[in-house]
């Protein structure tokens, strides 16, 4: 059963309530900043945190190379896992300097994508799209800035409590308790440990797979091969 949020107000609360402060004693703009802190600190220690995945699509225009991200979702991007086409063939990576190398130099006649290369916000498809091609994309966000909008945070209700934790630690540290300071912090270490554990385990849909065994196409070959398009 779920557990109830707690919104930024009830971090805020129960940290000042285990502390035996007030808002005289320990500011909200304070607080804020100590839980922004915890945050940020789960945060970075996964770049693929899945309560941050998403998807959207764009359509190629004929001729046209570059796609800016802003264009066509409202969701600031942190990292693009893949791009697929509307024939199920997924675009292939490459680095720009090879794309300059291979493509803009000698080849770069029209025809269905099958690479692509990010730039400057931009993905670059390789060859240019001879029309239009539905390409829908799955990537990770950055996460919604939750506290000021002073709602629940951005995240499962696992790491509700280990932000009043470091709030709290912040709180003792202040007020030059080191040892209950420390206490809270590991508080905070130890519950986010075990939240990520739970969160980033491999699902029964989803299996961790180590070598799916699958052929890709080189860039080498790219024009002499027959892909069935």
């Amino acid at each position: 059963m779920p557990m109830s949020r707690l919104t930024l107000q009830q971090i805020r609360d129960n940290a000042r309530s285990i502390t035996d402060t007030e808002a005289d004693d320990v500011s909200d703009a304070l607080l804020n900043l100590y839980i922004q802190d915890g945050y940020n600190r789960i945060i970075d220690l996964e770049r693929r945190w899945p309560f941050l995945e998403v998807s959207f699509s764009f359509t190629t225009v004929a001729d046209q190379r570059a796609y800016s991200i802003d264009d066509f979702t409202d969701d600031d991007i942190r990292e693009i896992v893949s791009l697929v086409d509307d024939t199920n063939v997924r675009l292939e990576w490459i680095s720009y300097d090879l794309a300059e190398e291979t493509f803009i130099r000698s080849a770069d006649g029209p025809a269905r994508p099958m690479y692509v290369a990010f730039w400057a916000d931009q993905f670059h498809l390789f060859p240019r799209p001879m029309g239009e091609y539905t390409i829908l994309v799955r990537a990770y966000r950055e996460p919604e800035d939750w506290i000021s909008a002073g709602t629940v945070l951005d995240g499962p209700d696992s790491f509700d409590m280990p932000l009043v934790y470091y709030a709290v630690s912040h709180i003792y540290r202040s007020q030059e308790a080191p040892t209950m300071a420390a206490e809270y912090e590991r508080m905070f270490n130890d519950a986010v440990a075990f939240a990520r554990r739970d969160i980033m385990k491999p699902d029964s849909y989803s299996p961790m797979v180590l070598s799916s065994g699958s052929w890709k196409h080189r860039w080498r070959n790219w024009h002499t091969t027959d892909y069935g398009y």
